[in-house]
């Protein structure tokens, strides 16, 4: 077991826990430079947009069979290694390596989510959902960070891939933080090797809902929310303001997720609550003007607070973490292949009117609510 002090311990999660996003949401304020440096068309730079979320779903599964042969912490620094490898390639200027650098950086950051909430599980048991909710909130941070600084230090630098290169730094100093602190400590392996499957039980799949579905609402959201809102006749950037809202508004709200949840008392019943502050906020998109921005907030918050959920009833749910490593491995994986879908069902739907297109994400919500209901049946999920 590793010397450090817990509040050490806890800095070098957060620190590797803020690796997780912006590597990836860096690209998207860059895509009109890259596609003019490199000479994409929009389909060559839409496959390197779409492989990080399809790496999530396929790779997410590799995580337990890593933890067992390298121990909790020494699966979370190979990953870690993987994903620093990926940031110096991609930092070459042609497609291939854009591809290549920003597959590794999927397959790094699909294993860490499965890996970094069972981490934070061994630290407290007691405070696992306090942790849990500070985390997922330092997820949420690192992918603002990307969006936001990626251009601006491109403009800066005249370097296209410099906000490539920044992560990829910040990822090799993060690596090497954790094999000074961990690399002779693999952390627990032993009742990891024993983890069995928990896919027959109707709980897990409840929870693979709950976390499937809540990724499918921010991708779809993400991708749709600013079109939509520029055809209620806002402009483009208080559009693009109205989505950043919706992404900061959930910052704030997963660190406080276990603190309201324990305040509204049965978990349903916060997850009733989150469902109807999100429809609220998508009924006040459809006004346009200013109510968008209200819209954001209270859709925001809960978009936010559903992915603590997530990990919370993994970590409630779980007798050790052992299972909540097969719990979180089976959420993932399959939320995240389900996710993709969302924005092409979208799509899909729109020559019958946005109007159809936003019931379909009313739907989603509800279904969201009631995977919630169904997971808070089970007082545990075990084999």
């Amino acid at each position: 077991m590793t010397h450090l002090k817990p509040i050490a311990v806890l800095a070098l999660i957060l620190a590797a826990t803020l690796e997780m996003r912006g590597p990836i949401t860096a690209v998207g304020p860059l895509a009109g430079r890259l596609t003019s440096e490199l000479g994409l068309s929009a389909s060559e730079y839409g496959l390197a947009a779409a492989l990080p979320v399809a790496a999530f779903g396929l790779f997410s599964f590799a995580a337990p069979d890593a933890a067992r042969r390298f121990g909790l912490y020494g699966a979370v620094i190979v990953f870690l290694g993987v994903l620093a490898a990926g940031g110096f390639v991609r930092t070459a200027p042609s497609y291939p390596a854009l591809l290549l650098g920003t597959l590794l950086i999927g397959v790094g950051i699909a294993a860490l989510n499965v890996l970094m909430p069972v981490v934070v599980k061994t630290q407290n048991e007691a405070k696992t959902g306090a942790l849990l909710g500070i985390y997922t909130g330092v997820v949420g941070l690192s992918g603002s960070i990307g969006a936001l600084t990626s251009h601006p230090l491109a403009a800066l630098t005249d370097f296209t891939q410099s906000a490539f290169l920044a992560w990829a730094a910040f990822g090799a100093v993060v690596l090497a933080l954790w094999l000074a602190a961990f690399g002779r400590s693999s952390g627990p392996s032993a009742t990891l090797l024993r983890a069995p499957s928990l896919r027959r039980h109707p709980g897990a799949w409840a929870v693979t809902a709950v976390m499937g579905l809540q990724s499918l609402l921010i991708y779809t959201v993400a991708a749709w929310l600013p079109p939509y809102l520029q055809t209620q006749g806002v402009s483009a950037d208080a559009a693009g303001a109205a989505l950043a809202l919706y992404l900061v508004s959930g910052l704030p709200a997963s660190i406080l997720t276990d603190r309201f949840m324990k305040h509204c008392g049965p978990e349903w019943a916060s997850e009733a609550l989150m469902s109807l502050s999100y429809l609220a906020g998508l009924w006040f998109w459809t006004l346009g003007g200013p109510w968008i921005f209200l819209g954001s907030i209270l859709a925001g918050a809960p978009q936010g607070s559903m992915l603590s959920v997530a990990f919370i009833l993994m970590a409630r749910k779980t007798r050790s973490s052992a299972h909540m490593l097969g719990l979180s491995a089976l959420s993932q994986g399959v939320g995240y292949l389900g996710a993709g879908l969302g924005p092409l069902v979208f799509a899909a739907l729109l020559p019958a009117g946005w109007g159809t297109s936003l019931s379909f994400v009313g739907f989603i919500i509800v279904l969201w609510a009631l995977a919630g209901l169904a997971a808070s049946r089970f007082s545990e999920i075990h084999p």
